[in-house]
This record gives structure tokens, sequence and C-alpha cells, in this order.
């Protein structure tokens, strides 16, 4: 299991941004219909620090095409 190190961005029910002690990861809510869940992605660094809209973009992005970042996903999600 990782350790987070420092929040380093937040939008509520949306995303946080951790540095943990593996290099970085976004948690990404899911919605669904009954309740909401989330998913914890690797990111790079220059996409973990990233301007808010920035981030926001590509956790829709993330929600919309979980395929294709499905390979940067960490199983455990980080908190």
């Amino acid at each position: 299991m990782e350790k987070v190190l420092e929040e380093l961005a937040k939008h509520p029910w949306d995303f946080i941004v951790f540095k943990t002690d593996k290099g970085f990861v976004m948690n990404v809510v899911f919605h669904a219909s009954a309740m909401d869940y989330s998913r914890s992605f690797r990111l790079d660094e220059n996409e973990a620090r990233q301007g808010m809209e920035e981030l926001k973009q590509l956790s829709k992005r993330i929600r919309k095409d979980y395929n294709s970042f499905k390979n940067r996903e960490v199983t455990l999600v980080v908190r």
C-alpha cells in the first residue's frame, strides 16, 4: 500500500491528487446511479502539477474513457 506524503490538489466529488512514496496518484470519483466510488490512477509529475482546470479535464477524460487509463490504475485505492 502506498503512503500518502502530501495532498497536491482537490476538487470535491471529482478528484484528489496525492504525492505518495511511490509517485503521484489521482483518485477520481465515478458517479453511479446508486452510489459513487473512486479509483486511483498513476500520474507523471507533469500531470500531477497541472493547474486546477487541467486536472478537472483530466478527471473527466478518465471517467469518459476509462479503458484508455486502465493500465495506469492503482489496484488499491490510495487514501
